[in-house]
């Protein structure tokens, strides 16, 4: 099996993990998004509402591949997001939970923002090259954008 099918498969599958409990239970996901202390209140909701279905839906265009180039590019475009909140607060010295597969919203619990950023960088590094691939792919059939 090609490694490109592979890494689709398993970010796809880490894209609807990250999912199912902020759908289940968008107020823990808001009090998160909360903590970060990077967005204006005005956009918490929203944001709470929509990112877990965008996150979902990202998961099954990677695995089933339909919609397969806007599911990789949003999976780079979240996934840069995701890694530069919690870069940002690391150097801002707040220890939160990333609220990326546990809602845990236990305000004295110590969580380690380094291997969030180390897992978040893998996962980018992923999706960079699922990325890489989709272009290579489009330059060999000539049907990329940039070549018409």
């Amino acid at each position: 099996m090609k490694l490109s099918y592979i890494l689709r498969y398993f970010l796809g599958i880490v894209f609807i993990y990250a999912s199912i409990d902020k759908i289940h239970y968008p107020d823990k996901f808001l009090k998160i998004l909360v903590n970060y202390r990077l967005v204006p209140d005005i956009f918490l909701n929203p944001i709470a509402i929509i990112l877990p279905w965008l996150e979902l839906l990202i998961g099954i265009s990677l695995i089933t591949g339909i919609f397969l180039e806007a599911g990789i590019l949003w999976a780079n475009i979240l996934l840069i997001i995701f890694f530069t909140a919690l870069f940002i607060d690391f150097l801002r010295g707040i220890n939160i939970n990333c609220g990326c597969f546990n809602l845990d919203t236990n305000p004295t619990a110590r969580y380690s923002m380094l291997w969030y950023l180390i897992r978040d960088l893998f996962l980018i590094l992923i999706s960079i090259y699922l990325l890489y691939d989709m272009f290579k792919k489009w330059r060999e059939k000539d049907e990329s954008p940039y070549h018409r």
